[in-house]
């Protein structure tokens, strides 16, 4: 990562240049201030960020802050408690023994069926429920790695501790009933039957046509919409999202009567009246493992298709059920409808004029029971009558009759409202697109195009159709002994060849040729934007072809090239005759790393540095936005920071020529395919990991070489240590009181190009 000297300014230039900035600024600063400051405001509003999208830590039932435990419970496995209600005939006089699984916003109380099944059914039947608070809902423990997959797992425990026998029954409602698919997948052996009452469907299936997907998702409220997109694409804006006040939220987290139908006001109000009792628990501890969890496991990317999933009952033992309502606007009936069509083992039933609160309709429980246990026919007839307690609940729903004046104020008002969340939408979508403009890159100036640098160096055309730029150095190719293949590093061209280390007599006495070449994005080659760590290796191996340098032929590599060495171990270590890696940067995020070891090295970096790999790492699209931004300090090798170097660098710097006019090509076709791409290439997530590679040589018909100093502030030595005790096969060279630029170093370079070729 080592970049040229800065120029040397005398007392008098320097002292004009002061004059000139203060000139500038009105309120003028100390520079080491405004940097303070700078840095002062970048904290805060990371801080605020932070803060915005961090969820609080839940309350959890029975610690000194949380809630009191009323309910009995369940400890699993993992140390989580799992609260639970019994409900029915006695456990040990059941013949028929379910769990219930409850649905978005609610808790083991909320038992769709229970209060429309009857008691004298429930006894005959013996039927008995066991319903469950899921994780992070009333007095069960969250869960903050929840899946589809742990909530099954959860409920066979609880089915175990309480006794149910080999098989039971499951029945769940809405995001319960989407619960039921992950039982039906992970635990079928243990299911005596199933039960899906509405049950929420995933947009984001596999299985599902894209049309369909999107006729039914744009069904939905725009907030809704929005709300799904970000716990699928974004679940870590998911808390922020659900607790800001400038966008409405999720409709349903919030109540909003806009998403009932005709059926579900009426039945809304029964659901109300018994909810009202324990409102209070459904989120007492805290609505990021409750609400905002279900949204982000429900929507999220699943770890299978409910669509290919088997018949768990093939011998007619049991049977799955969906109940549907075509009015509901919750769960579209036409996701439903494919999934009953891809699964023709499901019994599908689905009730016209039904909603998503069917459940709750008198006498529904009795027909859902009989139809599955006792297989009696269910009426599929349109929602009609309504019982003496729904039209209470009707009344209770039903608006005062409003007077014509008030009827023109209240429609002023929702145009209001309307202007209102149009300019809302508008705001978001400036945003939307000023944040993309943001982080999006200008084209790269590709050399030799119309408005591009000029072609000056000789090129070689690669099978894809972009150019490789190299300089041939040392004696000429055809009365070479060695042939050498050089990779420059961060921020450098292929002038940056460390040559002027070897004297012309070494050189020609070994018989040295070098051929440095500008990696892709660099000096005059062409960007290569499908660049991988892989790509970089097969480069070389064309240019080597197009030169004629042989079937075998020596790498080296500074810096960032010499990680790339890596990669030609990996790919073509069948064409290497050696390799030689100087200083090679390594990438904090590879596999066998040991974590303490990777944070103790990382943390030695500056502030800024840290970020700067973090964004290329996890936000690698950030990477160009990040970079090229003001508000906060970027990559300091990028500017030639003087923190990044050690004492001996620094000494080794001041000794450079200044009159390395060439450094303006380094990023002339611009820095984003060239700097930032290493970035997002040396420190993303790589195809393989350099300590799983073999020998290339196991008969030691060449050698691999790291060259590094104890002291460098860009290549830990720590790691590089390790690194070289898990490949013993390396040749691994260690120079007391050296930094980054090791090949600087007075009669280093020379024994690093006589042990690779001679030794």
């Amino acid at each position: 990562m080592a970049g040229g000297a800065t120029r040397k300014i005398s007392a008098a230039s320097a002292r004009a240049h002061t004059r000139k900035a203060k000139q500038k600024t009105t309120f003028p600063l100390p520079s080491g201030m405004m940097r303070n400051m700078v840095a002062l405001f970048g904290i805060v509003i990371l801080a605020l960020i932070y803060r915005a999208i961090m969820p609080l830590p839940p309350k959890i039932c029975g610690s000194p802050n949380g809630p009191l435990i009323t309910a009995p419970r369940v400890k699993l496995s993992d140390g989580r408690y799992l609260a639970y209600k019994e409900n029915g005939v006695p456990r040990d006089q059941a013949k028929h023994k379910f769990v219930f699984i409850h649905g978005f916003d609610c808790v083991r109380h909320d038992v769709a069926l229970l209060t429309t099944t009857s008691p004298e059914l429930m006894l005959s039947l013996g039927i008995y429920i066991v319903s469950i608070d899921r994780p992070g809902y009333g007095e069960s423990d969250p869960h903050p790695k929840r899946t589809p997959k742990t909530l099954a797992l959860d409920i066979e425990e609880l089915a175990d501790q309480l006794e149910l026998g080999s098989k039971f029954y499951v029945m769940g409602f809405s995001m319960g009933g989407q619960a039921v698919w992950g039982l039906l997948k992970y635990i079928p052996h243990r299911l005596a039957g199933a039960i899906l009452l509405t049950p929420v469907t995933n947009y984001w299936w596999g299985s599902f046509p894209a049309n369909l997907t999107k006729q039914a998702y744009y069904e939905q409220l725009v907030q809704d919409q929005w709300t799904l997109r970000i716990a699928h694409y974004f679940p870590w804006l998911t808390y922020w999202w659900n607790t800001q006040k400038l966008f409405p939220s999720s409709s349903v987290a919030t109540c909003s009567e806009d998403i009932l139908l005709e059926q579900d006001r009426v039945l809304m109000a029964i659901f109300d009246s018994y909810q009202s009792k324990y409102w209070d628990l459904v989120r007492q501890q805290g609505e990021y493992e409750s609400i905002h969890r279900d949204l982000m496991v429900g929507f999220g990317t699943w770890e299978f298709d409910p669509m290919e999933l088997e018949n768990p009952f093939p011998n007619g033992e049991g049977s799955v059920h969906i109940w549907q309502g075509d009015e509901d606007g919750h769960v579209p009936v036409i996701l439903q409808r494919f999934i009953a069509k891809k699964l023709p083992w499901i019994h599908y039933h689905e009730m016209k004029g039904g909603g998503h609160m069917f459940p709750w309709a008198e006498g529904m429980g009795d027909k859902v029971m009989k139809t599955f246990l006792l297989g009696e026919p269910f009426s599929l007839r349109l929602f009609k009558n309504i019982t003496a307690a729904e039209k209470e609940g009707e009344k209770k729903m039903a608006t005062k009759k409003i007077s014509a004046a008030s009827a023109r104020a209240h429609t002023r008002k929702a145009k209001q409202k309307r202007a209102f969340a149009k300019i809302l939408l508008v705001v978001l979508i400036g945003l939307l697109a000023w944040g993309y403009q943001a982080t999006q890159p200008p084209p790269p100036k590709t050399c030799g195009s119309p408005d591009g640098p000029p072609v000056t160096a000789p090129r070689i055309k690669l099978s894809d159709g972009r150019h490789l730029a190299y300089k041939e150095i040392g004696v000429s190719r055809d009365n070479a002994k060695y042939k050498i293949v050089y990779i420059h590093g961060y921020n450098g061209c292929r002038h940056d060849v460390p040559i002027n280390i070897l004297s012309q007599d070494v050189i020609e006495s070994l018989g040295v040729y070098i051929v440095s070449f500008d990696r892709p994005g660099y000096g005059e080659s062409d960007p290569n934007p499908k660049r991988t760590v892989k790509s970089l290796a097969f480069d070389i191996q064309e240019l080597a072809n197009q030169l004629g340098l042989g079937s075998k032929f020596y790498v080296m590599g500074f810096s960032m090239g010499g990680q790339a060495v890596w990669t030609c171990l990996r790919y073509i270590p069948h064409r290497l005759a050696g390799a030689a890696l100087i200083a090679p940067v390594v990438n904090y995020w590879w596999p066998r790393l040991p974590v303490n070891m990777s944070q103790e090295a990382f943390n030695l970096r500056l502030p800024q540095d840290k970020w700067t790999l973090r964004v290329a790492h996890y936000l690698p699209w950030l990477t160009y936005w990040w970079n090229t931004q003001k508000f906060f300090p970027s990559c300091s090798a990028a500017g030639r920071n003087p923190a990044i170097f050690s004492s001996k660098d620094l000494e080794l710097v001041s000794k450079q020529s200044s009159s390395q006019d060439y450094r303006a090509q380094v990023r002339q076709q611009g820095e984003y395919e060239s700097l930032h791409r290493d970035l997002m290439i040396g420190f993303g997530t790589w195809e393989f990991d350099p300590m799983d590679l073999e020998n290339p040589f196991p008969k030691t018909e060449g050698s691999v070489h790291i060259w590094q100093g104890d002291e460098d502030r860009l290549s830990p030595v720590t790691l590089q240590r390790y690194i070289a005790e898990q490949l013993p096969w390396i040749q691994y060279h260690e120079i007391p009181g050296a930094g980054h630029l090791v090949p600087m170093i007075d009669g280093i370079g020379e024994k690093i190009f006589k042990t690779l070729l001679t030794a």
